[in-house]
Parts: structure tokens; sequence; C-alpha cells
């Protein structure tokens, strides 16, 4: 009977052994885990400034290519002129 007790107490020992490692492994992983998450999440905000940062700078070109004075001085240098009243149509 004492043998049977020392025997499940190996068992035992070895089990709980296999437990705390596989708890350690699972633990590693999901700490490569959250290094690789934190990387991604870096590479994602750098990206997401330089796609502001670009914006920015193209709405600042948009408004330049649209702005009234300039539309005006290349239709002058294009010779148009507003249109007679006679040249429009109005949509009803």
């Amino acid at each position: 009977m004492g043998s049977k007790v020392k025997r499940l107490n190996w068992w035992g020992t070895v089990l709980l052994g296999l437990a705390a490692f596989g708890l350690s492994l699972t633990l590693v992983w999901l700490n490569v885990q959250m290094v690789n998450m934190a990387y991604d999440m870096k590479q994602l905000r750098s990206r997401l400034q330089s796609e502001k940062t670009l914006n920015a700078k193209l709405e600042v070109e948009r408004m330049h290519l649209v702005s009234d004075y300039r539309l005006q001085e290349l239709a002058k240098r294009l010779g148009l002129s507003p249109p007679m009243e006679d040249q429009v149509r109005r949509i009803r």
C-alpha cells in the first residue's frame, strides 16, 4: 500500500511538472504575440501619420489648383471670358 501511494505521488508530481511546463510555454507564446502586436501597432501608427501628412499636402495642393484667383489667371492666359447672357442655358 505504501508503494502505491508513492507511485501516485510520483505521477502527480510528473503531471504537475508537465502542467507547469505547458503553462510556462503558453506564457512565453503570449508574450511573443504581445510584442509582435505592439510592433504591428507601431508600424500602423507610423503609416497612419504618413497618410495624414500626405492627405494634408494634397488638400493644400487641391485648394491651390481650384482657387478663384488661379482659375481667373489661367482663363485670361487662354483668352477665355465669362459667357454672355444669351450663351447661358438654365435647366428647370
